[in-house]
């Protein structure tokens, strides 16, 4: 007598999971983001020459006001001014 091959048992409950309700979103830790923008700010002041590759410059410069935005509009608005101010200088400097 012949037995069967083995033949490994499948599960399908993996495909039927319940969908899961969306996590709540946490307010933005703005203490965080201020001390990532001072830093990015900071590295910009001391440099001389860009100090980012082209691809990070343009990153920056569309990142920069959209976390800058999660801050109080005024203070939002010094910054990501100061850090456009920046990186045109270094722009006119490399």
């Amino acid at each position: 007598m012949r037995e069967p091959p083995m033949v490994a048992r499948m599960s399908q409950l993996p495909l039927f999971r319940p969908e899961r309700p969306e996590p709540e979103k946490r307010p933005p830790d703005l203490a965080y983001i201020r001390k990532s923008l001072a830093r990015l700010l900071r590295i910009a002041r001391e440099a001389e020459i860009m100090p980012w590759s082209e691809g990070e410059t343009e990153s920056w410069a569309k990142l920069f006001p959209e976390l800058a935005a999660s801050l109080p509009a005024e203070e939002a608005e010094a910054l990501t001014s100061e850090f456009k101010g920046e990186l045109v200088r270094l722009r006119k400097a490399g």
